[in-house]
Protein backbone atom coordinates (compact mmCIF):
# COMPACT_ATOMS: atom_id res chain seq x y z
CA UNK A 1 0.00 0.00 0.00
CA UNK A 2 2.84 2.61 0.96
CA UNK A 3 3.95 1.94 -2.66
CA UNK A 4 0.76 2.70 -4.12
CA UNK A 5 0.67 5.78 -2.10
CA UNK A 6 4.39 6.78 -3.02
CA UNK A 7 3.30 6.24 -6.97
CA UNK A 8 0.04 8.26 -6.67
CA UNK A 9 2.17 11.16 -5.20
CA UNK A 10 4.67 10.92 -7.90
CA UNK A 11 1.82 10.72 -10.59
CA UNK A 12 0.42 14.82 -9.26
CA UNK A 13 4.30 15.70 -9.50
CA UNK A 14 5.00 14.03 -13.41
CA UNK A 15 1.05 14.68 -15.04
CA UNK A 16 0.76 18.40 -14.06
CA UNK A 17 -0.38 20.34 -17.16
CA UNK A 18 1.53 23.18 -16.81
CA UNK A 19 3.70 24.71 -13.38
CA UNK A 20 1.32 28.27 -11.75
CA UNK A 21 3.70 30.92 -11.79
CA UNK A 22 0.99 32.85 -9.66
CA UNK A 23 0.12 31.35 -6.17
CA UNK A 24 -2.96 32.35 -4.03
CA UNK A 25 -3.09 36.65 -3.42
CA UNK A 26 -5.01 35.79 -0.34
CA UNK A 27 -7.57 38.60 -1.32
CA UNK A 28 -10.26 35.91 -2.16
CA UNK A 29 -10.09 35.76 -5.95
CA UNK A 30 -8.83 32.22 -5.80
CA UNK A 31 -8.13 29.99 -9.03
CA UNK A 32 -11.51 28.55 -10.38
CA UNK A 33 -12.12 24.72 -10.27
CA UNK A 34 -14.24 23.50 -12.95
CA UNK A 35 -13.21 19.84 -12.90
CA UNK A 36 -12.74 17.19 -9.70
CA UNK A 37 -11.92 13.66 -10.20
CA UNK A 38 -11.46 10.86 -8.04
CA UNK A 39 -9.50 7.81 -8.80
CA UNK A 40 -9.85 4.75 -6.43
CA UNK A 41 -7.75 1.62 -6.84
CA UNK A 42 -8.90 -1.05 -4.63
CA UNK A 43 -6.40 -2.08 -2.25
CA UNK A 44 -4.41 -5.68 -3.45
CA UNK A 45 -6.03 -5.29 -6.69
CA UNK A 46 -5.39 -3.28 -9.72
CA UNK A 47 -8.84 -2.75 -10.41
CA UNK A 48 -9.42 1.35 -10.67
CA UNK A 49 -12.65 2.80 -10.41
CA UNK A 50 -12.16 6.86 -11.60
CA UNK A 51 -14.91 9.56 -11.24
CA UNK A 52 -14.99 13.18 -12.47
CA UNK A 53 -17.27 16.42 -11.26
CA UNK A 54 -17.08 19.38 -13.73
CA UNK A 55 -18.63 22.47 -14.14
CA UNK A 56 -17.12 24.38 -17.28
CA UNK A 57 -18.59 28.07 -16.46
CA UNK A 58 -17.96 27.86 -12.71
CA UNK A 59 -19.65 27.90 -9.54
CA UNK A 60 -23.16 30.04 -10.10
CA UNK A 61 -23.87 29.80 -13.61
CA UNK A 62 -25.48 26.75 -15.59
CA UNK A 63 -25.39 23.19 -13.14
CA UNK A 64 -22.65 20.97 -13.73
CA UNK A 65 -21.87 19.61 -17.16
CA UNK A 66 -21.19 16.12 -15.56
CA UNK A 67 -21.22 14.27 -11.94
CA UNK A 68 -20.34 10.64 -12.40
CA UNK A 69 -21.61 7.86 -10.11
CA UNK A 70 -19.11 5.98 -7.62
CA UNK A 71 -20.16 2.76 -7.89
CA UNK A 72 -17.64 0.67 -5.22
CA UNK A 73 -17.05 -2.78 -3.89
CA UNK A 74 -18.64 -3.16 -0.11
CA UNK A 75 -16.10 -4.79 2.52
CA UNK A 76 -13.23 -2.74 0.09
CA UNK A 77 -10.62 -0.53 1.02
CA UNK A 78 -9.76 1.91 -1.88
CA UNK A 79 -6.51 3.88 -2.19
CA UNK A 80 -7.87 7.33 -3.07
CA UNK A 81 -6.13 10.62 -4.83
CA UNK A 82 -8.30 13.77 -6.16
CA UNK A 83 -7.58 16.09 -8.73
CA UNK A 84 -8.51 19.82 -9.05
CA UNK A 85 -7.95 21.49 -12.57
CA UNK A 86 -9.14 24.51 -14.17
CA UNK A 87 -10.40 23.23 -17.44
CA UNK A 88 -12.03 27.11 -18.92
CA UNK A 89 -8.42 28.21 -19.49
CA UNK A 90 -6.42 27.15 -22.23
CA UNK A 91 -4.01 25.93 -21.69
CA UNK A 92 -5.69 23.52 -18.30
CA UNK A 93 -4.61 25.21 -14.72
CA UNK A 94 -3.90 22.23 -13.20
CA UNK A 95 -4.99 23.47 -9.25
CA UNK A 96 -4.41 20.63 -7.74
CA UNK A 97 0.18 21.30 -8.40
CA UNK A 98 -0.82 24.90 -6.61
CA UNK A 99 -2.92 23.25 -3.58
CA UNK A 100 0.23 20.98 -3.20
CA UNK A 101 3.08 24.24 -3.29
CA UNK A 102 0.85 25.60 -0.84
CA UNK A 103 -0.05 23.09 1.64
CA UNK A 104 0.13 24.61 4.29
CA UNK A 105 -2.74 26.83 3.42
CA UNK A 106 -5.02 24.00 1.83
CA UNK A 107 -7.06 20.95 3.07
CA UNK A 108 -9.53 18.87 1.77
CA UNK A 109 -12.14 17.82 4.09
CA UNK A 110 -14.54 14.21 3.23
CA UNK A 111 -17.68 13.34 3.98
CA UNK A 112 -19.71 9.91 3.20
CA UNK A 113 -23.38 9.83 3.83
CA UNK A 114 -25.57 6.67 4.86
CA UNK A 115 -22.61 4.74 6.70
CA UNK A 116 -21.36 3.63 3.48
CA UNK A 117 -17.96 4.07 4.06
CA UNK A 118 -14.98 6.01 5.91
CA UNK A 119 -12.20 8.36 4.53
CA UNK A 120 -8.82 8.43 5.95
CA UNK A 121 -6.43 11.33 4.88
CA UNK A 122 -3.05 10.00 4.31
CA UNK A 123 -0.86 12.90 3.37
CA UNK A 124 0.41 15.99 5.18
CA UNK A 125 0.98 19.35 4.87
CA UNK A 126 4.89 20.66 5.80
CA UNK A 127 3.56 20.73 9.39
CA UNK A 128 2.33 17.65 9.49
CA UNK A 129 -1.52 18.61 9.80
CA UNK A 130 -3.80 16.73 6.86
CA UNK A 131 -3.97 17.71 3.36
CA UNK A 132 -6.51 15.59 1.65
CA UNK A 133 -5.26 14.82 -2.00
CA UNK A 134 -4.65 11.33 -1.32
CA UNK A 135 -6.61 8.85 1.17
CA UNK A 136 -8.09 5.61 1.88
CA UNK A 137 -11.86 4.72 1.55
CA UNK A 138 -13.19 1.55 3.61
CA UNK A 139 -16.56 0.68 2.53
CA UNK A 140 -19.11 -0.56 4.88
CA UNK A 141 -19.30 -4.34 5.21
CA UNK A 142 -22.05 -4.98 2.80
CA UNK A 143 -23.87 -3.44 -0.19
CA UNK A 144 -26.44 -0.89 0.27
CA UNK A 145 -30.08 -0.65 -0.92
CA UNK A 146 -30.12 3.10 -0.05
CA UNK A 147 -27.45 5.11 -2.40
CA UNK A 148 -25.09 8.14 -0.41
CA UNK A 149 -22.97 10.66 -1.31
CA UNK A 150 -19.39 11.40 -1.28
CA UNK A 151 -18.71 14.59 -0.58
CA UNK A 152 -15.58 16.94 -1.14
CA UNK A 153 -14.54 20.04 0.14
CA UNK A 154 -11.54 21.76 -0.74
CA UNK A 155 -10.22 24.84 1.85
CA UNK A 156 -8.11 27.52 1.51
CA UNK A 157 -6.97 28.95 4.61
CA UNK A 158 -5.73 32.80 4.73
CA UNK A 159 -2.67 31.90 6.44
CA UNK A 160 -1.16 28.85 7.57
CA UNK A 161 -1.48 29.60 11.26
CA UNK A 162 -5.34 29.38 10.82
CA UNK A 163 -4.97 25.81 9.65
CA UNK A 164 -5.16 23.47 12.24
CA UNK A 165 -5.84 20.08 10.65
CA UNK A 166 -9.23 19.55 11.90
CA UNK A 167 -11.62 22.72 11.39
CA UNK A 168 -12.77 23.74 7.63
CA UNK A 169 -11.64 27.28 6.79
CA UNK A 170 -13.84 29.89 6.06
CA UNK A 171 -12.96 29.78 2.19
CA UNK A 172 -14.47 26.97 -0.11
CA UNK A 173 -12.16 26.80 -2.98
CA UNK A 174 -14.57 23.94 -4.32
CA UNK A 175 -17.29 21.39 -2.90
CA UNK A 176 -18.66 18.46 -4.96
CA UNK A 177 -21.08 15.60 -4.20
CA UNK A 178 -20.70 12.33 -6.39
CA UNK A 179 -23.75 9.73 -5.48
CA UNK A 180 -22.25 6.96 -4.59
CA UNK A 181 -23.63 3.14 -4.67
CA UNK A 182 -22.18 -0.20 -2.55
CA UNK A 183 -22.96 -2.70 -5.44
Amino acid sequence: MRSLLVALTLTFVLTSCDHLDDPHDHSGDHDAVTTVTLTLVAQGTSDTTRVTWEDLDGIGGNNPNRIDTLFLRPATIYLGSVTFENRATSPTENITEEVLKEADEHQVFYAVSNSLGEVQILDKDGRGLPLGLVYSLSTAATAASVPGVLTLSLYHFDSESSKNGTDPADETDVEVSFPMILR
